[in-house]
Order: C-alpha cells, then sequence, then structure tokens
C-alpha cells in the first residue's frame, strides 16, 4: 500500500481497539513493504523511524520517499543545499538499511530533460547498501527519444530503478465522482513505461473505484511482474485507488493473479474476510 492506515480500514485490516500509533505492525503481518510519504512532506524524527523500524516483523521493508526539498526544490535552491540535505536524508535511514526496499526519488513535472544530470548526479551520491528508485513527470521523459534514453542509460549505469507509473485507470473514464475527480487532479497522467533498469523495479499502480475496471490492467501487470519474477528481479508493487479504500482488495487480486502465474513466489496476500475473523486476532 502507499499508507499503512485508512480509517476504511478499521475493522477489516485492524480492529478498531488497536492504537493508530501500533498498527504498523499489524499492517506488516499482512504486507510485505510499505510506501513512505510522510518523509517526503516533512522531516521524521529518527526516533519516530525507529519505532517504526522496531515494530514491523524482520522481513519488512520500508520504501521512503525522498524529502521534496530535495525532489521538487532541485532547481531552485543551490546544488551545495541540495546535496547537503541529500547527504542527511540518507545518513537518517543508515539505522534502517535490514529493513530497507527502494527509496524512492519522486521529481515534480516541473523538472524537464534539463534536469536529467543533476537527477543522475544524485543517484551518484547514493551510499546506501540498499536500492535506489526515481520517478519522473516531464513528458520529456516519456519521448522514447533522447532524452528517455538518456534517463534509462544514467539510471540502469547507476544501478538505480525507474518507478513506473501506471495512471491509466483513473483516466479512463470521466470523474463522475469526487474521489476521481480528486485523482484526476493530483496524479500525473503520464504514458506508462515498464521498463525495469535494475534489480528491484517500482510499480505505483493507482486503481479505478470501479473495480472491475481494473481487471485489465491487472492482467497485464501480472504478466509482467511475472516476467520480471522468472528473470530473477524482485519487484515491488504499490496499489493505490481513487480514494485508497479498495487499495488492499486490488493488491490482493494482483497478488492473487501473478500466483497463478509464478505458482508459490511468495506465500498469498490473504486478507481478512471479516469483522468477526479480526475479533480472533
Amino acid at each position: 500500500m502507499a499508507q499503512w492506515q485508512h480509517p476504511a480500514w478499521t475493522n477489516w485490516l485492524y480492529p478498531s481497539s488497536l492504537p493508530a500509533s501500533e498498527r504498523i505492525g499489524r499492517y506488516s503481518d499482512i504486507f510485505p513493504t510499505v510506501e513512505v510519504g510522510s518523509t517526503f512532506y516533512t522531516k521524521v524524527d529518527q526516533a519516530q523511524l525507529q519505532r517504526w523500524y522496531e515494530m514491523v516483523n524482520n522481513d519488512f521493508r520500508f520504501c521512503f520517499k525522498v524529502s521534496q526539498e530535495i525532489t521538487h526544490r532541485l532547481n531552485e535552491r543551490s546544488w551545495g543545499e541540495v546535496v547537503a540535505d541529500w547527504l542527511s536524508f540518507m545518513e537518517s535511514l543508515v539505522p534502517l538499511q535490514s529493513k530497507l526496499g527502494p527509496t524512492m526519488l519522486q521529481f515534480p513535472s516541473s523538472c524537464a530533460g534539463e534536469s536529467l544530470k543533476k537527477i543522475l548526479s544524485l543517484c551518484d551520491l547514493w551510499e546506501l547498501e540498499v536500492p535506489l528508485s526515481v520517478e519522473v513527470r516531464h513528458l520529456s521523459f516519456f519521448d522514447k527519444g533522447v532524452v528517455e534514453k538518456g534517463l534509462l542509460a544514467g539510471l540502469s549505469n547507476a544501478g538505480v530503478n525507474r518507478v513506473v507509473m501506471d495512471s491509466r485507470p483513473i483516466f479512463s473514464t470521466p470523474a463522475y465522482c469526487e474521489s476521481l475527480v480528486d485523482a484526476q487532479r493530483k496524479k500525473p497522467r503520464v504514458p506508462c513505461h515498464p521498463v525495469a533498469t535494475a534489480q528491484h523495479p517500482v510499480v505505483r499502480f493507482i486503481g479505478h473505484p470501479d473495480l472491475s475496471l481494473n481487471e485489465v490492467w491487472l492482467d497485464q501487470w501480472a504478466l509482467k511482474l511475472s516476467q520480471w519474477l522468472k528473470e530473477g528481479l524482485q519487484p515491488f508493487v504499490f496499489v493505490h485507488s481513487s480514494d485508497n479504500i479498495a487499495a488492499p482488495t486490488l493488491a490482493a487480486r494482483l497478488d492473487e493473479k501473478v500466483n497463478l502465474l509464478v505458482p508459490d513466489y511468495q506465500p498469498a496476500l490473504l486478507l481478512p474476510d471479516s469483522q468477526e475473523q479480526i475479533a480472533l486476532w
């Protein structure tokens, strides 16, 4: 998921009696990873990071988003300031390395091809022995020409994963409900180019609130993920939906489809069936 708690998941993924501060532990019993956006918006206290680390299972993986001060102000600030913040961010992750998946550098649509040198320079400065990934949103990076080829070659040479955004589902119909209006306003409408540049490709799938409409894209992703797995890659997939209420259901559905193509690639993702089942926990 792109988060580990949601009001609609209470009495489903975790009981209402479980304090919000402890829900990451329950979440880690069901899902193997989470995309953490809080580090993008603010500096999270080191003690809080450590508490999260200690509350999850040993095989769980956090995928932290890098601070927007680094990615979204890349061209506004001096290079020295950006690098200093980047090194500080990396330092904060050092104690967490045994439970880290790909850290995510997410650049805004204002970062065009002219920013590629800086983007790759940040990748070259990465010091941790865990994966790094890059998400770009300017359309020049999807031109299948010089700019995109330069991005792919640079990431591949640095051993950095490309984040593949798939927002096709939410733009497949008019925005007929509030969650779709919000999703279409906030999520990037970029081409979906499922190219792996390193060992841990990252996929961000934004599902449609009409769950049946997602089947065609889930089938496509199940096939691509099964290909990557058979090639020895270890992809990370984060499933959103327009309001994220149904995101766990979509994730379980995708997991089921992948398991049909690659049996036993990992234990099946089993969601609680009912409040009664949760009560038994």
